[in-house]
């Protein structure tokens, strides 16, 4: 059989805690490190050099150190966006924000509540006016052609690959990032390499305004790209794979063929639980804190809540690394007297510290906009906790029957529900004891076995060495 290679380009560069995308990619690794039933080698690509072989102890050590903290870590940014420039308004929102700041703490608060009581009537006058800037941009855009024809290799001046004809090549990290898939066409053509790859979403494109502005054209090519270099496309959900085929049909690009490998849950045994949290009641919500994710609408409920008088409420903890589109939002954090001391923020969290930050959690929140798969909502399960989680693209599929799901977007509903399951905690311990009764976790070995069996499957011969586990359903 031939060789399989699994590109590590993206986990030797990530200093941060694993976000989804690089679960996959590690655990994929570390499945391959242990189990022999395909012949598996690791390699890694840079713009300069090309592709290059990567040795196991190396593959180890870059394992051993995810997650942990570097010296030379790059401050936090999101996954698949850069840092955008600031909007005029944005940057007048931040210049009121900084003489609010020179107030004395009692007239501060007051005029900042006064704004408050304002900013819905600024935020539809500010919206109205981007919709109407973008229409005009889209309409003065050139009308581009069809990605119709296979990317065109720039620089042919690298290295020799260490592939040999016909291996098979698997890469599932941020290829948009750090990827020349023209390069890997060419490739392609000359080896006869097959090639698996992986669709985590499709949101740039399918929700262009929940991003940097000029993301979505950059994406809708990288997508081109990838449907004329795989022979196999890897989706994470059923919507992610539906939203896929959607867009290449309108792309007028190569269909590959898809499979739907959903993320395994686990994390290693928890912690004893963080001092600060012993016992303070708190809900957790575990994601990038960026625009998409929606951590604004968990903010309001909250001030909805104090603001109808309710007391002793839980804290609500956000854990993750800082994205984009959130400057607003952490400025009320810190100039709401309403939800000081109440939403808090933690940034590098390792997995043992995350374990235990959902074994002691009252339950978990999820209210992010749209997504592949829904990761944190699997983790919470597999922890036993309940979760409160937006009903949107691929999460129900996560959470089925066991999450009780609202509208992303209906601040009063999340006020409702929060309340509810607040002031009733015995419906909590009943939603736990069903999760105890009918969930089981995926294991993250099944996934990567998954993803090799289905990489295996690619090669000339059709052979597979060693049938991979069946992939059990998240529903005894």
């Amino acid at each position: 059989m031939n060789t399989i290679w699994i590109d590590i380009t993206t986990l030797l560069a990530w200093k941060r805690p694993a976000v989804g995308i690089v679960r996959v990619e590690a655990e994929c690794v570390r499945y391959a490190l242990t189990h022999t039933e395909h012949p598996v080698r690791f390699c890694a690509f840079d713009q300069l050099n090309g592709y290059r072989e990567i040795g196991a102890d190396q593959v180890k050590s870059c394992l051993d150190s995810l997650g942990k903290p570097s010296a030379d870590a790059s401050p936090s940014v999101p996954v698949h966006f850069v840092k955008p420039r600031l909007s005029t308004e944005e940057r007048l929102k931040q210049l009121l924000r900084k003489l609010l700041c020179w107030l004395p703490e009692q007239p501060r608060a007051r005029l900042f509540l006064i704004l408050r009581n304002r900013r819905h009537h600024f935020q539809e006058l500010l919206q109205g006016m981007r919709h109407i800037k973008s229409a005009i941009k889209q309409l003065l855009r050139p009308v581009q052609a069809a990605p119709t024809q296979p990317p065109q290799q720039t620089n042919s001046a690298r290295g020799t690959p260490p592939f040999a004809r016909s291996d098979i090549y698997i890469s599932l990290g941020l290829d948009w990032d750090d990827k020349d898939l023209a390069y890997l066409h060419a490739l392609k053509r000359k080896l006869d390499l097959k090639i698996l790859l992986c669709c985590h979403d499709v949101i740039p494109v399918k929700l262009p305004h929940l991003c940097v502005e000029s993301v979505s054209a950059m994406f809708s090519r990288y997508f081109a790209n990838v449907a004329w270099n795989a022979d196999k496309i890897v989706c994470v959900s059923r919507c992610s794979e539906r939203d896929l085929l959607s867009m290449l049909d309108t792309l007028g690009t190569p269909i590959p063929k898809t499979v739907v490998i959903n993320h395994g849950s686990e994390l290693p045994p928890a912690l004893e639980a963080p001092e600060d949290t012993i016992g303070v009641p708190y809900i957790l919500y575990v994601s990038t804190i960026e625009r998409r994710k929606n951590h604004e609408t968990l903010y309001r409920a909250y001030t909805r809540l104090l603001d109808r008088g309710e007391k002793n409420l839980p804290k609500l903890i956000f854990v993750g690394m800082h994205g984009w589109g959130i400057d607003g939002l952490l400025a009320d954090l810190k100039l709401d007297p309403r939800t000081q001391g109440l939403i808090e923020i933690r940034g590098h969290v390792n997995d043992a510290e995350l374990a235990s930050l959902y074994k002691n959690a009252l339950f978990t929140v999820y209210p992010s906009l749209y997504e592949g798969w829904g990761l944190p909502v699997a983790e919470s399960l597999a922890y036993g906790k309940f979760c409160l989680a937006s009903n949107a693209a691929s999460i129900p599929e996560v959470g089925g029957e066991l999450v009780d799901y609202v509208d992303p977007w209906d601040i009063p509903a999340w006020e409702d529900r929060l309340g509810y399951y607040f002031a009733n905690p015995n419906e909590i311990r009943r939603r736990e004891q069903l999760i105890a009764d009918s969930y089981k976790a995926k294991p993250w070995s099944v996934t990567a076995s998954e993803i090799l069996t289905a990489a295996a499957s690619l090669s000339p011969s059709g052979e597979v060495s060693e049938k991979s586990p069946t992939a059990e359903t998240h529903l005894r």
